[in-house]
């Protein structure tokens, strides 16, 4: 008779990618006879996966874990996943001497819950029973964002066309635009095949493992039977997919776009490389609305940062080619992210990064504040900036981010009316 314990509790403070993970970790437990609970109080186990890609995040996993710790009754266990682990598992064992997995060890858990399904077996199918992220910083609208959502939902309402919101939205919510009502995920692999300088990821998830195209298409199918109008490919390198295999994304988005019905797809994590190299395959894929969305980071707009980041430096050709995209394909919202901030970055190397935010084309940008990791490169090199140096550079580039989604959105809001009206 299988006497374990049966309520659960999970909690993350994890990326997209994570946040995934946590989902379907929470279908997991319910075809293995566990329910979910709400409170750490109730639980008999407790199952919080971390994020730890920058110092911040780092520190809210260990403080979320403090509490849990604090929450727990008498006899129930704390498990740790997520990345943190092999991030930096000499901070985790300060506050937690515990289980605890890496992203690639989450067959673990079979054994410690004593499975009957394996979570090799179980993929995530939309369905959110309770929302597990905790950790993500509140999305807030400024005064100038409120104004021109209530002229956004003015037009939509006239129009009856969510289109205006579906601008607005993903123009504004930028990494948060995953809440989006209607959206439906498919992971199509772990890990990376480059060794940025600064990746404390690439430290726990480790090289490039695409997987079984067949999986992915089946997938995929049950997310448009399920009638989602939008799916999205996600991982932590969705641009190189199938580089391990022999097989590409274009090739995958080749196999998936036959099913896709109505469906669109949205593709985040394309390196630049990735972007560039296949271009030529994914313009018409572009063109037919089939890929409506991808994200692709900058990081540097200066040649020599980005040698130093171990990332490719020929910066010129990516945002040539996402102007071009722009022009070319208005319909393609398009993310980016840049670091500011880097050890040995000067004030010219950072406004070459603001040069290549002005002429790259992208709608939305993430700035991020370098943050060291351990056991990276980064960490070691010579020439870390003050923080007081960071935090002047970070500030600017967010008024820039800020300025340039402004002009985006009004020039397609007012696209968009323009053709709506003539309709």
């Amino acid at each position: 008779m299988n006497k374990m314990p049966k309520n659960v509790y999970l909690e993350s403070n994890g990326c997209a990618v994570i946040r995934h993970d946590t989902q379907r970790y929470a279908k997991y437990f319910r075809l293995n006879g566990w329910d979910e609970v709400d409170n750490v109080g109730d639980a008999d186990l407790v199952l919080y996966t971390t994020c730890g890609v920058i110092d911040l995040t780092e520190e809210f996993a260990l403080e979320a874990i403090d509490r849990i710790k604090g929450e727990l009754r008498d006899g129930s266990k704390l498990i740790v996943g997520g990345c943190l682990p092999k991030i930096n598992p000499e901070r985790l064992i300060g506050v937690f001497d515990g289980v605890s997995f890496g992203p690639t060890e989450e067959v673990r858990l079979d054994d410690l819950i004593g499975a009957n399904v394996s979570i090799n077996d179980v993929f995530w199918d939309g369905e959110i029973v309770r929302e597990h992220s905790m950790g993500d910083p509140e999305l807030a609208y400024s005064p100038e964002e409120l104004e021109e959502l209530e002229v956004v939902d003015y037009l939509s309402g006239v129009f009856k066309d969510r289109g205006f919101l579906e601008i607005y939205n993903y123009l504004t919510k930028g990494r948060f635009f995953w809440q989006e009502d209607g959206l439906f995920e498919v992971k199509v692999g772990d890990g990376c095949m480059y060794n940025c300088a600064y990746c404390g990821t690439k430290n726990a998830k480790g090289n490039l493992v695409s997987r079984d195209p067949g999986k992915i298409i089946e997938e995929f199918k049950f997310g448009v039977e399920r009638g989602f109008p939008k799916i999205l490919l996600t991982g932590d390198e969705v641009g190189e997919y199938g580089r391990d295999r022999g097989s590409s994304l274009v090739e995958l988005l080749r196999a998936l776009i036959p099913e896709s019905r109505d469906s669109r797809i949205a593709l985040r994590y394309v390196s630049p490389s990735s972007l560039v190299r296949q271009y030529n395959d994914l313009a018409p894929l572009f063109d037919s609305g089939n890929v409506y969305y991808f994200c692709s980071s900058i990081q540097s707009g200066s040649p020599d940062v980005l040698k130093l980041m171990r990332r490719p430096k020929d910066i010129g050709s990516f945002l040539d080619l996402v102007a071009k995209i722009d022009v070319n394909f208005p319909g393609v919202y398009k993310h980016t992210q840049v670091i500011v901030g880097f050890p040995q970055e000067t004030e010219e190397d950072f406004k070459m990064t603001m040069e290549a935010m002005e002429r790259s084309g992208f709608d939305y940008f993430s700035v991020i504040r370098y943050s060291r990791r351990p056991n990276t490169l980064a960490d070691g090199m010579d020439g870390h900036l003050d923080p007081e140096v960071i935090e002047e550079r970070f500030q600017r580039a967010k008024s820039l981010a800020s300025e340039i989604r402004s002009r985006k959105l009004r020039k397609r809001i007012f696209d968009k009316f323009v053709l709506t009206f003539k309709d």
